[in-house]
């Protein structure tokens, strides 16, 4: 017997749902890309931003009731407002000290450059830190008290439904974006009018107008003159350097162009012409020129691959040595537009260079080319860390696999080359053992001096032996000697790719943050939902569903990273994912007209999830793009059919909503915590992590109607 209808205090509206579930995942990664751009903390902690709008969002959402719709009148008005706050302090960033502030007391933890110098600054960067974290928190609860209001009157599935789609729309839209190149003024202006339907008076109004425009002036504020590629702010500023001739320092000159992105120095596009460097003869022994031509000293240079290419330094050199073709592979699609304007010597305007703009990793993949040079250029990311995991956009390059991947497209008489600013003694050490264990003999080792005196080169291949007479007459006093390198330090691998960090350990300034974070969403989900200790356990259920829910999702981002590169498509492939596979289980339990045994979800959820577990995705790496995305659909999306089938007969179930929800996004923190786990276990994993939480979720399920089925309720 079906129960009356509560009474509905707003009438539905399907383009109000709509429109803010487009804004809740548009403003998500917005906001994630704004702030690790403008704030290099940010960037090393990423989920951090993620895991404050997933708090926001959830605590906002189920705050709102049926009876309590008509309460919620100005939450865009007061999100504006606080948007505005927030692209203030961006603005602001590096005048406030918050752009390079940092909480890291050794330079050993993922190779940082910055540390705190004492106690009190220490304390301060991590209020500030914070603040920022709630800040975003409280963005995200506006926009969850509208999504609440808009959704309340809308049939369960239905209004879940509609949300699905809204979100999809906004992770496509910001795709868009970040696809053109646009800055954060567009994403502002854009998310903004998709808000301004919840102004309905025209006090409203004239206010939410007052505050966009402030928004918007300051995101451009902030932007200035600025380019933004799908991954990095980038600034351009000319290059200046001087010499010293016998007695004399002669006047600065220019030698090219400095690229910045996210404040920080990251290339730079010199003049390698013959004629400049006859006018300042002292360039032939600088460093910068001699670490450009050392993987390309040899006769009948051939075919050659650049792995990260830039804005053409290496192109323009290699040039210089008659390459008969040059394939370079870039992923950033905007440095190498630059590459192609502002370079002295215009490399990529070459008939002999053939840009790739990819992955490296995947371009490996799927290229069966053979090379007489493989050139890993300087691939330093910069801290562009993917949206919802913690790794860098490089760490998958360097890894053992990769290297072998590298080592099986040279030719008889190839060699590879790998540079790096390797500063601590310990890093320098790991790149030289992974290119001895993916050679089996002695690498070259030579000291470039490129950017510090822990810079160096790595060469290895099979035409290393012919090489050698020549790069020891050239870089002879330059060779270190290996014994100093072989001291045990465990290398990078795909399960295990963390090329920064010295060993299986989660570092002590994550740990630390992660807990203060942790209890600090604890705090608010109890006092915002008045949980108690009885309900705890009656919902520890939903608890668990939440907390493998974001740990999968971590997990789906880092196996999609393997398949496809760590391009910036593969957020919205990794979202897409799992917000399509989330409608169709959602159309499934709607379309479905008899019982689902919750006991064969959890089946069917265990069986994807030991798939997930045992075949690789990186075996499907060399595949056409259609199939692998099939199967990233099917491996990657299956757990999440089950898990919304799970987490649907759970929530209809329930006689307390608003507490599941509360539990289900505390259970989401931890969730995102635990993904910090893979630099102790690995990243594979984390799947039997998450298969552990949902036994647990098994066991302690609610059985308020028998536990043994889910129903829409809809249909109850």
């Amino acid at each position: 017997m079906q129960e009356p209808a509560a009474p509905v205090a707003t009438s539905p509206h399907w383009l109000k749902l709509l429109l803010i579930s487009f804004a809740t995942l548009f403003f998500e990664i917005l906001v994630i890309r704004w702030i690790a751009s403008e704030i290099r903390m940010f960037a090393f902690m990423k989920n951090l931003t993620l895991m404050g709008c997933v708090l926001g969002l959830g605590i906002g959402c189920s705050s709102v009731s049926r009876e309590t719709a008509d309460k919620f009148k100005n939450c865009a008005i007061v999100f504006t407002g606080l948007l505005t706050i927030l692209s203030i302090v961006l603005a602001f960033a590096p005048q406030l000290g918050l752009t390079n502030m940092t909480f890291v007391l050794n330079t050993e933890v993922y190779n940082w450059q910055f540390t705190v110098t004492s106690i009190t600054a220490l304390f301060t960067n991590c209020i500030c830190l914070l603040s920022v974290f709630l800040l975003v928190v409280a963005i995200f609860d506006l926009l969850g008290q509208e999504l609440g209001k808009q959704i309340t009157p809308f049939p369960p599935l239905k209004g879940y439904g509609i949300n699905l789609a809204g979100s999809l729309l906004g992770v496509a839209a910001f795709s868009l974006m970040s696809f053109l190149g646009a800055s954060p003024t567009i994403w502002v202006v854009l998310g903004l009018a998709s808000m301004a339907i919840f102004c309905t008076s025209r006090q409203q109004r004239i206010l939410f107008g007052v505050l966009s425009v402030c928004t918007v002036v300051m995101a451009q504020l902030c932007v200035g003159n600025s380019i933004w590629s799908p991954y990095y702010r980038i600034d351009l500023r000319p290059l200046h350097t001087w010499y010293k001739d016998s007695v004399e320092i002669v006047e600065p000159f220019e030698l090219g162009t400095v690229l910045e992105v996210n404040h920080m120095v990251h290339q730079a596009p010199f003049n390698f012409s013959e004629p400049f460097f006859k006018q300042h003869p002292a360039l032939y022994q600088s460093n910068d020129y001699l670490t450009y031509n050392l993987p390309y000293n040899r006769p009948n240079l051939g075919d050659v691959l650049i792995l990260g290419a830039g804005s053409g330094n290496d192109v323009a050199v290699c040039l210089q040595h008659n390459p008969t073709r040059v394939d370079a592979v870039e992923i950033d699609p905007g440095i190498l537009q630059l590459g192609r304007k502002i370079h002295p010597l215009l490399p990529y305007s070459d008939a002999r260079v053939h840009p790739h703009i990819n992955d490296a990793r995947a371009f490996l993949a799927g290229d069966h080319n053979k090379y007489d040079v493989i050139v890993f250029a300087y691939l330093d990311s910069q801290t562009a860390l993917s949206t919802i995991s913690s790794l860098r956009l490089d760490n998958y390059l360097y890894t053992k696999e990769s290297l072998e991947s590298a080592t099986t497209h040279l030719k008889d008489n190839g060699i590879a080359s790998l540079s790096f600013s390797a500063q601590p003694l310990w890093l320098q050490a790991r790149i030289y053992q992974m290119a001895k264990a993916v050679y089996g003999k002695e690498p070259a080792v030579i000291r470039t001096g490129f950017h510090g005196p822990g810079s160096l080169a790595v060469l290895w291949g099979p035409g290393l032996d012919a090489a050698l007479p020549e790069l020891r007459r050239l870089y002879g006093p330059k060779f270190i000697d290996p014994k100093g390198l072989s001291d045990p330090v465990e290398l990078p691998t795909d399960d295990w790719p963390f090329l920064y960090q010295h060993e299986r350990s989660v570092p002590i300034v994550y740990l630390a943050m992660l807990t203060t974070v942790l209890m600090m969403s604890a705090w608010l989900v109890f006092s915002r939902f008045r949980l108690k200790g009885a309900e705890l356990a009656v919902n520890s259920q939903f608890f668990f569903l939440g907390a493998g829910f974001l740990l999968l999702e971590t997990r789906g981002m880092l196996a999609v990273a393997a398949l496809f590169g760590s391009t910036w498509i593969v957020n919205s492939i990794v979202i897409g994912i799992l917000l399509t596979t989330a409608l169709l289980s959602n159309l499934f339990v709607s379309r479905f007209q008899q019982k689902i045994s919750e006991t064969m979800a959890y089946g069917g959820l265990f069986i994807t999830l030991a798939l997930n577990y045992l075949i690789p995705l990186s075996s499907f790496a060399g595949q056409p793009f259609l199939i692998r995305a099939l199967v990233a659909l099917i491996l990657i999306g299956s757990p999440f059919v089950f898990t919304g089938i799970i987490f649907s007969g759970a929530f209809a179930r329930t006689d307390k909503p608003q507490v599941a929800l509360g539990m289900n996004i505390l259970g989401a923190i931890l969730g995102g915590c635990l993904e910090y786990l893979s630099t102790v276990v690995g990243t594979s994993a984390l799947t039997l992590i998450a298969t552990g939480l949902y036994f647990v979720s098994m066991l302690v399920r609610t059985r308020a109607n028998g536990g043994g089925s889910v129903v829409p309720k809809e249909q109850a």
